[in-house]
C-alpha cells in the first residue's frame, strides 16, 4: 500500500517536471513556433488569415527581439493551388494587457474567401535562403460572429456584453478589442475573455475623457475567428454612441 501512495504521490512532481521541461525546450527551439491557417467570418464577409507565432516559456525571462523569428528576414506561404504568400513581421507588447507578440501574419481582405482546405508550405527565409520549413494541414470551417453588442461606462473601467453566436464552449474565447479614432492619439488595446463569457470588462482602460474610439468583439476557436462590426463611440460619462 505505501508503494502504491508513494506512486500516486509523485505523479504530479513527474507532470510537473515534463511540463517544465518541454518549457524550457521550446524556448530554445522552434517546437511551439506554430503555423497556422484560420478562416476569418464577419458582417462584411469571408476570409483569411495566415500566421505564424513564436512562443516563449513564461519561466525564462525573454525581450520582445529574441528568438528565430527575430532572426529571419521573410516567411512566405505556399497554398494548396500553389499560390504563394508573403507574410508581414508583428513584434510588439500590449501595454494595456501585457500580452507579447512574436509573429508574421497576413490578414485577407474583406469580402475574399475562406482558405482551401489542403497541406500549406510555411517557409522562413534569411539571405534569401529557406531556412526552415513546415507544414500545416488545413480542414475549411467557419464560425458565426457575436451579436447584440452593447457598452456602457463604470467609472474608468469599459464593460461590454454580446450575445454568444450557437455552439460555444470553454474551448472558445473572446476578445474585446479597442482602437482610438480621428485625432484621439493612437492606442489599442484588447483583452481576452473565456469562451462561456457573455461579457467583459476592462478595468483602468486609457482612454482620454472625450477621446473618441471604436471596438469590436471577437470569438475565436482553434482553426480562426469571426467578429463583429465596429462600434463608435466617445469616452465621456455614457460612452456615447457616434452615430
Amino acid at each position: 500500500m505505501r508503494l502504491r501512495y508513494k506512486i500516486i504521490l509523485g505523479i504530479p512532481v513527474v507532470i510537473v517536471v515534463f511540463a517544465v521541461s518541454m518549457c524550457v525546450i521550446g524556448h530554445y527551439t522552434t517546437i511551439f513556433m506554430i503555423p497556422e491557417v484560420w478562416s476569418q467570418n464577419s458582417p462584411a464577409g469571408e476570409s483569411y488569415e495566415f500566421k505564424v507565432n513564436e512562443f516563449k516559456c513564461p519561466l525564462l525571462k525573454a525581450g520582445l527581439e529574441e528568438g528565430f523569428l527575430s532572426e529571419i528576414d521573410a516567411v512566405r506561404v505556399i497554398s494548396p493551388n500553389g499560390t504563394i504568400y508573403w507574410l508581414n513581421r508583428d513584434f510588439n507588447i500590449n501595454e494595456y494587457s501585457g500580452e507579447v507578440t512574436r509573429r508574421y501574419v497576413l490578414y485577407g481582405p474583406e469580402k475574399a474567401e475562406l482558405p482551401a482546405s489542403g497541406k500549406y508550405l510555411f517557409e522562413f527565409i534569411k539571405n534569401n535562403q529557406t531556412t526552415l520549413t513546415k507544414t500545416k494541414n488545413y480542414k475549411q470551417s467557419k464560425i458565426d460572429y457575436p451579436t447584440n453588442i452593447q457598452w456602457e461606462r463604470r467609472g474608468n473601467d469599459l464593460y461590454v456584453s454580446w450575445t454568444p453566436p450557437e455552439g460555444m464552449n470553454k474551448n472558445n474565447w473572446y476578445k474585446v478589442l479597442v482602437w482610438s479614432l480621428n485625432d484621439t492619439p493612437d492606442l489599442f488595446i484588447s483583452l481576452g475573455f473565456e469562451g462561456t463569457s457573455v461579457d467583459g470588462l476592462l478595468e483602468d482602460v486609457p482612454l482620454l475623457e472625450n477621446g473618441e474610439y471604436m471596438l469590436n468583439v471577437a470569438v475565436y476557436y482553434s482553426e480562426g475567428y469571426a467578429y463583429t462590426d465596429m462600434y463608435y463611440f466617445t469616452w465621456d460619462q455614457y460612452a456615447t454612441e457616434i452615430t
